[in-house]
């Protein structure tokens, strides 16, 4: 059995805002009422229904676009960093290739202050016990 209040028959037009097709519908159940007020109530409710899906329907839209552009920002954000970090060397890798570089000048000065024949002089035994510089970019924990 079809419901005493349908409005199937009015549907719609392509492009027509949903207040315009709203007020189609509306002034229909006023002319089929007959004097009925349970006709538009009924013609009021469904609209307000209708409205609020269409409402959460944009709502829920604009979030999605919104959400889209934000992963897209952090997207391009993160292969830029991505970008960076291939072409950047790390702190603990930093700090050992200058350990080896001061081991390098330590032990090159120390073998040209030695005397010809390889044996030690007192520059060279100087120069063999300079401490190696401390860490710039890395500090050491103590245990405790």
């Amino acid at each position: 059995m079809k419901h005493p209040y349908s409005f199937d028959h009015i549907r719609q037009k392509d492009g027509e805002p949903l207040t315009e097709w709203f007020v189609r519908v509306i002034g229909w159940a006023i002319a089929e009422s007959k004097g009925r007020e349970a006709r538009i109530r009924e013609a009021l409710h469904t609209m307000e229904y209708l409205a609020y899906e269409a409402g959460q329907t944009e709502g829920l839209r604009k979030a999605d676009v919104a959400r889209k552009q934000e992963t897209a920002k952090l997207h391009e954000r993160i292969a830029e960093l991505e970008l960076y970090l291939r072409h950047s060397v790390s702190k603990i890798e930093a700090e050992q290739a200058r350990k080896q570089a001061a081991i390098a000048m330590r032990n090159k000065a120390s073998d040209r202050a030695e005397w010809p024949d390889g044996s030690t002089t007192p520059t060279s035994d100087a120069i063999d016990n300079l401490s190696l510089p401390r860490p710039i970019w890395t500090t050491t924990v103590r245990q405790k």
